[in-house]
């Protein structure tokens, strides 16, 4: 029966990556980005009540005994702090809600770990359809170009009414690809024929996915591209020109493309990528640290930053640690405590990952650093797939399970309390018929309206008195 209910987990996320990046009107609520994080809600809700059972077992663990004795009081301390910080803010239900959603998200990564390390033949298969569901997007990019160029519009985004979000979610998609796993991995069962056109095919789809961020002059993506590939390619030693020979030439060939464009027609289709100014980040990021001044111990509350003084339309900083460090105020501390642990348990397993997903891990930290990527439903999943997939690549086996272990049960007691929080304020959300968030703001966080807290009926009258309030 677990072997059904686990394989049924896996089976979750190319089912949600095909749902956004096909963009089908498969929802009932009216904004597709409120359906995405409501399918993200139930995702999480499966993942984390289903998945149970292999936290109870533990047959995998990442931390060693030594430091296992200090992540109990750890968790414990930083749990407390985020209930009394939530219980304090102005709004607590968007505290609680925000507390629980990554939460869940923490804790979903730790269960896809055991799963992928358990069964990697489907893993692998998996995350080769991750991999290319975005072409279910991309496949309209080469018609926007010719579009383009003949005077047209030239849009491609489909659902992802942010380009943004779109290249957010694609990122940890191009790392897939280029890894080749599953069925993208060249095979010894091909000819020669099917091997060369399988991996023409992913070059294609590769420079394609590169052409997304350069048209859209996605400046975060591609530098944290860079830096990750640079990493990577410093820290390993072996196999350098085959690992990284994907992603060079198919880079190339996308800047190439992009070149050609501009000498045809001047005009860029969207943001230029030689922009002096930080588009407004700068800004953010002072915000956000003013802000944590004036609230250093228990922060402003979770997904509180949009609504601080001074207004912004923009309702993250841009930044995950500022946004942490700002609404959370020493959790955010504790936190990093706790990934500074995982990252010196990861650094004794890092020759065990494949170089390009450890560039891809890297990619998607410094990305976070510079967008809302962690913050956005799509992104938080498509990068969950790579994340955990680097920790399958670090667990072990645990030799002396132990029914003592006070972190498990402290961890399961923490499942079942944030699953409680999130379908008590956003049940009501879930099945919400034809609603939508409404602050005519446009500026996503939790809701595709930031400072929505609830969906609400879609009826013309709501929403003219809403357009009409005073904005904070």
């Amino acid at each position: 029966m677990f072997h059904i209910i686990n394989k049924s987990l896996l089976i979750l996320i190319p089912l949600f990556c095909f749902i956004a990046f096909s963009s089908l009107s498969a929802y009932w609520v009216k904004a597709p980005y409120d359906a995405w994080r409501i399918y993200e809600i139930l995702l999480l809700l499966a993942t984390n009540v289903l998945g149970l059972h292999l936290l109870y077992k533990e047959n995998y663990q990442i931390f060693d005994e030594k430091i296992r004795k200090i992540i109990f009081p750890l968790i414990t301390l930083l749990a407390t702090l985020v209930f009394i910080s939530a219980w304090q803010a102005d709004y607590s239900p968007r505290a609680f809600a925000d507390a629980s959603l990554y939460f869940l998200l923490i804790s979903a990564c730790l269960i896809y770990a055991n799963l992928f390390q358990h069964y990697k033949k489907i893993t692998e298969n998996i995350l080769a359809c991750v991999a290319i569901l975005p072409m279910l997007t991309l496949i309209f990019l080469p018609i926007a170009i010719w579009d383009r160029l003949q005077g047209g519009i030239g849009a491609w985004t489909q659902s992802f009414t942010n380009i943004r979000m779109l290249d957010d979610a694609l990122l940890p998609c191009l790392f897939l690809l280029w890894l080749r796993i599953g069925f993208l991995k060249p095979s010894d069962q091909l000819s020669k024929p099917k091997q060369w056109l399988l991996t023409l095919l992913i070059y294609i789809i590769s420079i394609i996915y590169l052409l997304s961020f350069l048209f859209h002059g996605a400046r975060a993506c591609l530098l944290a591209i860079l830096i990750g590939l640079v990493l990577s390619f410093i820290y390993h030693k072996k196999n350098k020109l085959f690992d990284f020979k994907l992603p060079v030439l198919s880079g190339l060939g996308a800047l190439s493309l992009y070149v050609i464009y501009h000498q045809i027609l001047p005009n860029p289709i969207g943001s230029t990528l030689a922009r002096t100014s930080s588009s407004g980040r700068l800004d953010l990021w002072l915000k956000a640290w003013n802000n944590w001044l004036e609230h250093p111990i228990l922060g402003a509350g979770g997904n509180h930053f949009l609504l601080q003084q001074p207004y912004t339309v923009i309702a993250h900083p841009h930044n995950i640690w500022l946004k942490f460090l700002s609404e959370w105020g020493i959790s955010a501390c504790l936190l990093l405590g706790l990934i500074v642990l995982l990252c010196k348990q990861v650094q004794q397993k890092v020759f065990n990952i494949p170089p390009i997903l450890l560039a891809g891990t890297i990619a998607i930290f410094i990305n976070s650093m510079l967008s809302g990527s962690l913050l956005y439903p799509v992104s938080q999943i498509t990068s969950l797939c790579v994340l955990a997939y680097t920790l399958s690549f670090c667990i072990r086996p645990n030799t002396s399970p132990s029914n003592t272990n006070w972190v498990k049960f402290l961890w399961i007691l923490l499942v079942v309390l944030f699953s409680s929080i999130l379908l008590v304020i956003h049940g009501q959300d879930i099945i919400c018929k034809d609603c939508v968030s409404t602050d005519w703001e446009g500026a996503p966080a939790f809701w595709d309206s930031g400072r929505a807290l609830h969906l609400e009926p879609y009826i013309i009258e709501n929403l003219e008195k809403q357009a009409n309030k005073i904005k904070p």
